[in-house]
């Protein structure tokens, strides 16, 4: 699917100058071990002062700033998962990183201990006004901020309250799965605001209802429903 490559490559491109000038820094990237959070610490405080969400794709660091964005690779599949960063950790020799259990689930290591990773930061986005603006213009819009609508059913495959990792997940689902409609879809709630990404258009019940067994078997621990 090269014309996604494309578009999704011009997107970030374009989305990065909008930002300003980049950091010159050099980017991180280490290989190392990964381990997982046990539930014991669901709904305690993380060291960022965020409640610990096993479902949500964040990460434990030693000393990389809160916020940092990060591709976790498992070096035995290949498969991937950006995290967010947003506790301190792990506190186990030889290891690099602590997943939750969703970011664990989807590189395909989970209940298998800990696993060899290649993590390196990535900040192709950064949040501006102007990008708050675009995908905030509208309830729906696809991964690159144009806005859209639902059609027949539609599938929230994952939520957060982080924009910037909503664009980054739905992007990445465009690019690595056979779907055309990958859309986020905002819903507000009081003061606050969560992004769902969303497989779209879906013709048929049961078509969706195979989506949904496929999708949570690709380690998406929340797909419902959503309109």
């Amino acid at each position: 699917m090269p014309h996604k490559l494309i578009i999704v490559l011009f997107c970030f491109c374009f989305f990065k100058n909008e930002g300003g000038n980049e950091s010159s820094d050099k980017k991180y990237s280490e290989e190392g071990y990964a381990s997982y959070y046990d539930e014991d610490f669901l709904g305690k405080k993380t060291a960022s002062g965020e409640l610990f969400n096993m479902m949500d794709y964040t990460a434990a660091h030693p000393a990389l700033p809160f916020g940092t964005y990060l591709r976790v690779t498992n070096l035995k599949n290949h498969y991937n998962i950006i995290v967010r960063v947003n506790d301190r950790g792990p506190y186990a020799k030889n290891r690099i990183i602590d997943l939750t259990e969703g970011a664990a689930r989807r590189i395909g290591c989970y209940k298998k201990g800990v696993t060899r990773v290649k993590v390196e930061e990535i900040n192709l986005l950064q949040l501006t006004p102007e990008l708050d603006s675009i995908f905030n213009r509208g309830h729906v819009t696809d991964c690159l901020g144009n806005s859209e609508t639902l059609s027949g059913f539609s599938l929230s495959v994952w939520s957060t309250a982080e924009l910037l990792h909503a664009i980054y997940i739905a992007n990445d689902l465009f690019l690595k799965e056979d779907v055309e409609k990958v859309y986020i879809v905002t819903k507000k709630s009081d003061d606050s605001k969560r992004y769902h990404v969303v497989i779209s258009g879906i013709e048929k019940r049961v078509s969706a209802n195979e989506l949904k067994s496929y999708f949570e078997q690709k380690g998406f621990m929340k797909v419902g429903f959503i309109k």
